[in-house]
């Protein structure tokens, strides 16, 4: 583990950049706000429409080349923001910019809500990725990705990832903001060294090229490892994560005798 023995920023600068950085998210939260996930009949529809789609990202937006990401169980919200991004020239892509427009024009994009809404309620199926994040990656490694994550480093201007995209990495619907949790490690790489260098400016302002610039590429490899590893199911406890699923645990610890479950969890990801 790379420890941060340097002389830590006074703490009232740290607070400063956060807040910058909060308050400049907050300011183009409007922007990047597309509004209420479709239903599963919209969806089923965006389904039609994927197949040049699923030659990369697989047809239930499960990828198998780390290079590309994962689209299932992703916020409606991100992935609609990007696909609009994609066709409008604000992310460019060698390959995503032109498979863009490949999809059928619509009113008001209703066909890129659909292929959002499909992926978004597609579960996440990662092979390979253990509840465990220390057995599976270098625990040195591991630890430095989750002290960035969760914390941040005040010595070196980098705020918590975790106070946008969440500590189990479930990220911000109606922010727009991605989940991260078991994204493949290449990729989120890739998309950090994108922002730092200027390539990708897309989040919402520019938040992610200035945090981006501040880490080093030491620094963007251990948090892309701990979030490959993150299971978002044990970030926070083991209890239940919604609602929903509270108050049923609720009922069943007051009446033994109610058999109700709570609905399962097929994706790692818990979607509202």
């Amino acid at each position: 583990m790379k420890i941060v023995k340097s002389k830590a920023a006074p703490a009232s600068a740290f607070a400063m950049l956060f807040l910058i950085a909060c308050s400049t998210t907050n300011a183009h939260a409007k922007a990047d706000y597309h509004g209420i996930p479709l239903g599963a009949a919209e969806a089923k529809q965006g389904g039609a429409l994927i197949a040049v789609c699923a030659a990369c990202h697989g047809i239930n937006g499960s990828s198998a080349t780390a290079e590309y990401p994962n689209l299932a169980a992703q916020q409606y919200n991100y992935l609609l923001k990007q696909l609009e991004d994609f066709r409008d020239g604000a992310r460019k892509s060698t390959i995503m910019s032109g498979m863009a427009m490949t999809i059928p024009p619509s009113i008001d994009n209703q066909n890129l809500k659909e292929i959002a809404a499909y992926f978004s309620q597609q579960p996440l199926v990662v092979a390979g990725v253990s509840t465990a994040p220390r057995a599976r990656a270098n625990v040195t490694q591991w630890k430095e990705g989750h002290k960035i994550y969760t914390q941040g480093l005040a010595s070196d201007n980098i705020p918590a990832c975790a106070a946008c995209h969440g500590l189990g990495g479930d990220g911000n619907g109606p922010m727009a903001i991605p989940a991260l949790a078991l994204q493949h490690q290449a990729y989120v790489l890739m998309q950090l060294d994108q922002f730092a260098s200027g390539a990708r400016n897309n989040s919402p302002g520019r938040v992610m090229n200035g945090i981006a610039r501040a880490m080093t590429k030491q620094q963007m490899t251990a948090v892309a490892a701990y979030l490959r590893q993150l299971n978002p199911d044990s970030a926070i406890g083991i209890g239940p994560k919604d609602y929903r699923e509270y108050v049923q645990a609720v009922d069943k610890t007051r009446n033994p005798g109610n058999r109700s479950q709570p609905p399962q969890r097929t994706t790692p990801h818990n979607h509202k």
